[in-house]
């Protein structure tokens, strides 16, 4: 999938390509949020910041898809980690891009350039995370709270949120009234890929949690035993409760019409509807 050149290479036939397979592989996960950035582009006026934002979804999602096993290894690299930790340094120093994920990161920091912007401590936030999954891949390893709080912090919150903001000409530092919303999102994520998750060794269920609902390591082994559903339920339930701060804390921002909508449409609905069928699930069983 990933071509290795030293020749400069087309940005945008790149992203068509990477769009294409992960399009072709998992379309039910990615439809609504590419259709989301066509739309962003066309409704705020703004082709460059779209272009931008485009790029580096598709950047940073392919990644995200080398590190879980869903794009192929590139050829050279032993495992995820080592090419994430390659991509984290090429981000610091953008000079001699090897591959086509170094072109489409070049391709995106000049694009911020030109609305006046820089991404890399956001890129670094969410590589690191990206990183911390790649070394956690396979071992089943339980982590305390905290240590999961702050992978998720730095990828759902800080990351992904504040260079949203920037996209959208806010101050960055607004991310933390959407803490909340960010926080629910990751709960969704965890209900829809926990068999997936489990299968591929990550294991997102914290140790205090673990202990508290007796979660044992043959739960782990069957993301459809009684105590993991309790968990979901739990996971549902405290998502509808961040959904709710979220609202109680948007006013505090002064948002554009245009965020809201993007908050609502592309983060809220898909989470509130992931909730309410857990919920539901639970009530007729």
């Amino acid at each position: 999938m990933i071509v290795q050149s030293d020749v400069a290479m087309e940005p945008i036939a790149i992203r068509n390509r990477v769009f294409k397979h992960m399009l072709a592989t998992r379309d039910w996960k990615y439809r609504i949020f590419l259709r989301y950035l066509r739309f962003f582009k066309y409704a705020a006026f703004a082709p460059i910041r779209g272009e931008f934002l485009e790029c580096y979804y598709v950047l940073m999602r392919f990644l995200d898809d080398i590190v879980d096993g869903d794009a192929p290894m590139p050829k050279g690299y032993l495992s995820g980690k080592d090419y994430l930790l390659e991509k984290i340094e090429f981000s610091k120093n953008t000079i001699h891009p090897k591959d086509e994920v170094d072109h489409l990161m070049v391709h995106c920091f000049k694009l911020a350039e030109k609305f006046g912007e820089d991404f890399r401590e956001e890129t670094a936030d969410i590589l690191n995370s990206l990183l911390f999954d790649a070394n956690r891949r396979g071992k089943m390893i339980i982590f305390p709270k905290e240590d999961l709080i702050h992978h998720f912090h730095l990828l759902d919150i800080r990351g992904t949120i504040k260079a949203t903001l920037k996209v959208f000409k806010d101050n960055p530092e607004k991310y933390t009234l959407l803490e909340p919303l960010g926080m629910a999102c990751r709960y969704q994520y965890d209900i829809e890929d926990i068999a997936a998750d489990l299968a591929a060794g990550y294991v997102n269920i914290s140790q205090e949690e673990c202990i508290r609902l007796q979660i044992s390591k043959e739960d782990l082994n069957n993301p459809a035993s009684k105590r993991i559903k309790k968990w979901l339920l739990e996971r549902a339930e405290k998502g509808m409760q961040l959904l709710e701060e979220h609202h109680r804390r948007l006013p505090e921002g002064n948002f554009s019409l245009l965020q809201k909508w993007a908050f609502t449409l592309v983060y809220e609905i898909p989470a509130k509807k992931v909730f309410k069928q857990i919920i539901s699930d639970n009530q007729n069983n």
